[in-house]
């Protein structure tokens, strides 16, 4: 028999561990920065980290990530066993506030750790990745939400320069970026953010280079207009104009395309968006209301990325479906401001 009002005290409580809400004043927060900034203890990403988490310790992570790109990639992997073995030899009190934050190459390593502790059966408070460079599809990824207590919090940007172009192209991995539209398949104890398209101009930079809107729109892909979205997020508010999340099957140019219904065939439609099969080779296109094909491959990739697609348009009450592709309710401040 239930009793008066336990159903509403599940869903509450529910809803408090969906968004990570907890006080967490005196948690540690530890920052573990990208490439080619893994010694700028002073720079602009520690800084901007140090501003959102305002009410706590935080320290910064290094590690060797100050070389080309594959030993840096591969330097990674290996500070994320280490990351890994350091928090495990912490008592469980002190692990279960703790809350660790990667951007980019950082939030590569910040997702294997969570994976490598959820392996270990230990877990820390929360673990929350900026553009994470890491393959959506690897293996790691599927597990990182199983090494922490509250939601594991990934913020990406379909138009990080970044991760579409260096990373998709010329960065040799298995699998587009997770960091650029996030998981193609709902994950466990995972939810997903994008930041708007706005977010450059969004974000105050000091430096005189910071002033110039078309620079900060090529270098989008600084920790800074991550931690931008992040403080909302944590604050229960995240942007409501955040972009669609469309997971790529190929390689994919964004150019306007003739969607004149001669060559493909129309599978399926949300919201202005289009997935299209050709009748000639049999593989698949989204198009976006701006009729821009966003991404291509076999029909089962397209498929899964399109349900994404859905999921996303489909939310209206805040609170995120059991996919984990929803955005989160406002409900206060997760950390002191």
């Amino acid at each position: 028999m239930e009793v008066p009002g336990e159903h509403l005290c599940k869903k509450i409580v529910t809803a408090i561990l969906a968004v990570g809400i907890v006080a967490a004043t005196s948690a540690e927060v530890w920052y573990v920065p990208g490439w080619n900034r893994t010694a700028e203890t002073n720079g602009l990403a520690y800084t901007s980290c140090t501003n959102v988490f305002k009410g706590n310790v935080c320290a910064f992570w290094g590690w060797d990530g100050d070389r080309s790109w594959s030993t840096s990639a591969a330097n990674a992997d290996v500070a994320a066993k280490r990351l890994a073995a350091e928090i495990a030899a912490t008592n469980a009190a002190f692990r279960s506030e703790l809350v660790i934050v990667g951007h980019s190459l950082g939030g590569r390593i910040v997702a294997r750790t969570l994976a490598e502790l959820s392996r270990m059966g230990v877990k820390v408070g929360q673990g929350i990745l900026l553009a994470p460079a890491i393959p959506m599809n690897d293996p790691d990824v599927a597990l990182m939400g199983g090494g922490c207590v509250r939601p594991t919090i990934v913020v990406v940007n379909p138009k990080d320069t970044v991760l579409k172009y260096c990373y998709d192209m010329v960065g040799g991995e298995d699998g587009p970026a997770l960091g650029r539209n996030g998981s193609s398949i709902a994950l466990t104890n995972v939810v997903e953010y994008a930041v708007p398209k706005t977010i450059t101009n969004e974000t105050k930079i000091d430096a005189a280079w910071g002033r110039s809107e078309t620079v900060k729109r090529v270098c989008n892909h600084l920790a800074a207009f991550y931690f931008t979205e992040l403080r909302r997020i944590l604050d229960g508010n995240p942007s409501k104009s955040a972009q669609v999340r469309v997971p790529q099957g190929r390689i994919n140019f964004e150019w306007k395309v003739i969607d004149a219904g001669v060559w493909w065939n129309v599978l399926d439609t949300c919201g202005g968006w289009k997935l299209e099969r050709n009748i000639v080779t049999g593989h698949c296109r989204i198009i976006s209301p701006e009729r821009k094909r966003v991404a291509w491959g076999p029909e089962s990739q397209m498929r899964t990325s399109f349900r994404k697609i859905h999921t996303q348009l489909s939310q209206d009450g805040g609170f995120p479906s059991q996919d984990g592709f929803g955005i989160l309710p406002g409900q206060g401040g997760k950390y002191d401001k």
